[in-house]
């Protein structure tokens, strides 16, 4: 069965992701969310660790609302799509992919859970080539080259406390 979820939460975490990035430039920024809830309640149903995923995913949340309201209140990163804009914190979109990345994190990257420099190596180089997909689609603006650092430094200590996290869950 963990085969199965590993392969769900995959193909389910870049479904999700695509949908968020997209939906937010066509003027659907709720399907993208919507879709990710899905997705993880359908998670939910099949796994025995509901309780760790479920403090893993708002851990998640709350680092990506920290870190891209963050980066765009300090002017680094502009998004569209931006529901909760007015509140000057990031959108929801972005922080739907934050909960998609925390299953896909707990499952598909189980196997570095508790190798924390190689998960450091992941964000560094992972987190910035996410947002640089997030350019080409035209879901956000990097609005410095010097965010590309920031948010290779922010992915790189995030990611490794993620999982450290998750591991004390277990």
């Amino acid at each position: 069965m963990i085969r199965y979820i590993k392969l769900y939460d995959l193909i389910g975490f870049k479904v999700c992701w695509v949908l968020c990035a997209f939906c937010s430039i066509w003027n659907q920024p709720y399907l993208g969310p919507i879709a990710t809830l899905l997705f993880i309640l359908i998670h939910l149903f099949f796994v025995n660790f509901r309780s760790r995923d479920i403090k893993v995913i708002i851990i998640a949340i709350l680092c990506g609302l920290i870190l891209d309201s963050s980066f765009s209140n300090l002017s680094l990163i502009s998004y569209k799509g931006g529901i909760l804009a007015k509140y000057s914190l990031s959108p929801l979109w972005i922080l739907s992919m934050w909960a998609g990345f925390a299953l896909s994190m707990l499952y598909t990257l189980e196997s570095i859970r508790e190798k924390y420099i190689l998960s450091s190596l992941l964000g560094l180089v992972g987190g910035p080539l996410s947002y640089s997909a997030g350019v080409g689609i035209g879901s956000i603006t990097i609005l410095t080259t010097y965010s590309y650092i920031y948010l290779a430094i922010a992915w790189a200590l995030i990611v490794p406390l993620l999982f450290k996290y998750a591991n004390n869950q277990d």
